[in-house]
This record gives structure tokens, sequence and C-alpha cells, in this order.
């Protein structure tokens, strides 16, 4: 009996080995499955859990329908080329000595969760609660936030904006930026007694070839502008009555106006010269400068992250994203 219970007792002590080693194999081959390196970045690695998890948060947050195994592919393809520069954008802010705070990472998580109508708390709850990693998700912002500076501190101060690509771009947007320029005098009669025969009849006079800066001299009540014989200079069409402009615009260089009735009496006014300007608005030149400058921007840190890849160790296995 006692021969038979050793018998018994040695046959349950194997069967319960064997049990164990059957489930610490499985659990080891489980864990080398979730952990298997699906990409290298340099000496990091990104593994198959990662991309599950953020494939899972993407599908969370993004509210995306993926219907097919080949949108499922396209999808994590994305997914870990994004990874891999997440990564890269980590080591380089590592080289670069840039860092961001915890109090940062949580500032912009606090920032997304309210875009979810949820506090922090709530947010990373609902994380946890489709088993979607916290600090893998927190990793992802990180990498944000350290880019952010990369392109704040070192890329900006790259950017260069020319006058010919801002003048393009206005054009392109239609914005009238030629603006037409004229150098005018007059000759001013105020209202009275004959006042408009007599401005009428200096017009016909100075057409015949009549001498303007006498006929300024002796007849304009402009006494600043007869100073400089009837001179007033270059304005362009904001700078003038729109009567005025209308009138004016359509001299050749030497002819003269019709005498034309302001509030206060008559003008007849001179085209001595005209010419088109480049002039921008100011609030056309911010805008065309910003845009200018975001794009120029963009292109310089698309660029940037490519030399980052090309003077990295990138290795990322395709054929087994097709299969997860």
């Amino acid at each position: 009996m006692n021969s038979e219970f050793l018998k018994k007792n040695k046959i349950f002590s194997i069967s319960l080995i064997f049990i164990l080693n059957f489930f610490c194999t499985n659990s080891i081959a489980q864990n080398y499955k979730s952990s298997f390196v699906v990409a290298k970045v340099n000496n990091k690695v990104i593994t198959n859990s990662e991309i599950i998890d953020r494939y899972n948060l993407v599908l969370f947050t993004s509210k995306i329908n993926v219907s097919s195994s080949q949108e499922k592919k396209n999808l994590l393809n994305q997914i870990v080329d994004k990874m891999v520069d997440e990564e890269l954008i980590r080591q380089e802010s590592e080289n670069l000595k840039i860092t961001v705070t915890d109090s940062e990472i949580a500032d912009a998580i606090e920032v997304v969760a309210l875009h979810q109508k949820k506090n922090a708390v709530q947010f990373k709850l609902a994380l946890l609660k489709q088993n979607i990693s916290f600090s893998n998700y927190a990793k992802q912002i990180e990498s944000e936030l350290l880019w952010s500076k990369i392109i704040s501190e070192f890329l900006r101060s790259k950017v260069r904006i020319n006058d010919s690509e801002t003048k393009e771009f206005l054009e392109q947007k239609n914005v009238d930026i030629n603006v037409k320029r004229l150098f005018i005098a007059e000759v001013f009669i105020p209202f009275g007694e004959n006042a408009k025969l007599l401005a009428d009849k200096l017009v016909i006079e100075l057409r015949n070839g009549a001498d303007f800066k006498n006929i300024v001299k002796q007849f304009s009540h402009d006494s600043l502008a007869a100073q400089n014989h009837g001179e007033i200079g270059w304005v362009s069409q904001k700078d003038i009555d729109p009567k005025i402009y209308a009138e004016v615009s359509k001299l050749q260089k030497g002819e003269y106006s019709n005498a034309i009735s302001l509030s206060d009496g008559y003008y007849i006014f001179k085209l001595i010269e005209s010419k088109f300007e480049t002039k921008i608005d100011e609030q056309d030149l911010k805008m065309a400068q910003n845009n200018i400058f975001m794009r120029k921007l963009q292109n310089i840190a698309k660029g940037y992250l490519m030399d980052m890849r090309k003077k990295s160790f990138v290795e990322i296995d395709r054929k087994y994203l097709e299969n997860l």
C-alpha cells in the first residue's frame, strides 16, 4: 500500500510538472509573440504588442471603420511608419538635448481629453477599458511635443521669404497689388459769382496752350499749392476724392480735366505724370507671409524628418504586418 501510494504520488508529481511546463512554455510563447520585434530604429525596437496597441488607439479615438483586410494592412503600415518617425524624433531630441516635462505631457493629454468631452482621469480610464496602454499613449504625446520644440527651436529660423514670393502668392490669390499713382497739379476756383464760367473758360485756355503756372499764380485760391505751381504731388486712388480720381485717371500725361465741382468750389487738374507701383496692404502682406511661412516650414520639417531616416538604421518587417 505504501508502495502503491508512492507510485501514484510520483505519477501525480510528474503530471503536475508536465502541466506546469506546458503552461509556462505557452506563456513564454505568448509573451514572445506579443513582444515580437516588427521594426528597428537604430538601437531601439518597436514590437508587435505596441503596434496592436496603437492600432486599437487609432480605432478608438478616431472612430475609423476598417471593413477589409486590405484596409487594415494599409492602416497598420501607416501606423508603423508614424511610430518609426516618433522614435527618430525622440532620439534626435536626445541628441539636441531637448526635453519635455511630465506636466507638459499632462497638459497636452488634458487638451485631448477635452476634445473627447472627458477630463484626463476619465480619458485614461476609457483607454484602460479598451485595453489600450496609457503609457504608450503618453509616449506618443511626448514625441509630438518634442517635435514641436525641434520645429520652434531649430527649424523656424531657417525659413526665408522674399518679396517675389509674396507678390506671386498674392497674384495667385487675385489680390490687386498694382497701384496706379498720379502726379497732379490743380487750379482752385472757390464758389462765387460767375465761378463756373471762369473755371470752364480756364479749362479751354489751358487746353489751347495757356501757361499753367501763370494760370495757377493769377487765379488759384489754394495758396499752399500755388507756392508749388499748383503741384499736389503723387496720389493714389485712396488718397483723393472718388470724383477727382474718376476724372484724372482717364487723362494722358499733360492733359487737363474738366472743372470738377466739390464742396468748396471748382477744381481743374493737370496730370503731370503717372506710374504703377507694387503696393501691398498690410493685412494682405501678413496673410501672404503667414501662408508662405507655414508652407516653407512644413517642407523644411518634412525634409528634416527624411534626413533623419536616411542617416538612421530603420528596418520594418512588412510581411509580418500582413498577418496581423
